[in-house]
């Protein structure tokens, strides 16, 4: 008797040889999709990155810094020649390039960044009214037309500044060195076209070179000595620490690394990596960030300059739709 197609002893058939075909062709093509799984897990994975602190040029001064924390790099403001310039750089130092604008300066002191916005403070020098610019989406390797820039008036006089703010919502603050020290506010919203006030809401410690926003909302200031941890809304002081090392720029920055802030740049171009003082908050301070308006103009494409890690989402879709193919491709073969 001839045993039932399949079994062992039965001859083969054409249906038999079908059918174990499109069994190799399914094994093979799970194979394949457990394949471009594994890669692309592997592909999209951020960069690792260095151990900090890092370490900046020998020759830089910087006058400021500031961490763009989503794409995992630093932002550095150096002394130039009047024209406002940005560099990139990576958490181990390596510089990604530069980004320029062609506005000029008076006397840039100070950087911040939010949510894809760099803020340049040209605040420096002795006078009644500052500009504060505004550059969306800075990327390495490109130019800008013109920056947004946001004039603004001190109610009481004029002040020398090197240090400026900007939380979460994306407000202003500077904050002045000499005599009678303090924070000044922008409001929510400053005009580009004629001069914003800013109001005294704080004293400040004396000499205060740079400052930062963290993540968790706390105000780090610091000096050329120290540095000091306020509260986002009482502005009282939480703690304090000496930064320990004598440095030729005197900028401060959020690490990548939680809890810890860059202070640059001491000996050989060394960035000193300190804890932010005192405690940190029960629940983050910092209001929900807003979504940033593209405002400036760029004269190269953007995306011919983005890392590794920037074309991630590109990257992720192509193999989703790879993904998709193999699986309609398993569908078919096994209803057949």
């Amino acid at each position: 008797m001839r045993p039932p197609d399949g079994e062992p002893g039965a001859p083969d058939t054409l249906a038999s040889v079908r059918l174990r075909a499109q069994n190799r062709i399914v094994t093979g093509a799970l194979l394949l999709l457990l394949l471009l799984v594994v890669a692309g897990a592997l592909w999209s994975a951020p960069p690792a990155r260095a151990e900090e602190p890092l370490r900046l040029a020998a020759s830089s001064q910087p006058l400021g810094m500031a961490t763009d924390h989503a794409r995992g790099r630093y932002w550095v403001l150096d002394k130039s020649s009047g024209r406002l310039t940005l560099t990139a750089i990576k958490p181990d130092g390596t510089v990604e390039g530069t980004m320029n604008s062609r506005d000029n300066l008076t006397n840039a002191q100070a950087l911040a960044f939010d949510s894809g916005e760099a803020y340049v403070g040209d605040i420096g020098g002795k006078r009644a009214q500052v500009t504060v610019y505004q550059v969306t989406e800075p990327w390495p390797g490109t130019e800008i037309l013109k920056a947004i820039a946001y004039p603004l008036t001190y109610p009481d006089g004029s002040h020398d500044a090197a240090a400026i703010l900007v939380d979460g919502s994306h407000r202003i603050s500077v904050v002045t060195k000499g005599p009678n020290p303090g924070i000044y506010q922008a409001v929510p919203t400053p005009s580009r076209d004629t001069p914003s006030p800013l109001t005294r809401v704080a004293n400040a410690p004396d000499g205060v070179t740079d400052a930062v926003v963290l993540q968790d909302g706390r105000l780090v200031l610091r000096t050329a000595t120290t540095i000091y941890a306020l509260d986002a809304t009482s502005y009282a002081t939480l703690g304090q620490a000496d930064i320990g090392v004598t440095e030729r720029g005197q900028s401060i920055t959020e690490s990548i690394t939680a809890g810890q802030v860059l202070t640059a740049a001491g000996p050989s171009g060394v960035v000193t990596s300190l804890a932010v003082p005192g405690p940190a908050p029960a629940t983050p301070q910092n209001p929900a960030t807003r979504s940033a308006n593209p405002q400036t103009q760029a004269t190269t494409d953007p995306a011919e300059n983005r890392t590794f890690a920037q074309t991630g989402t590109t990257t992720s879709v192509a193999i989703a739709a790879g993904l998709a193919a193999v699986a309609g491709l398993v569908v078919v073969l096994r209803r057949r």
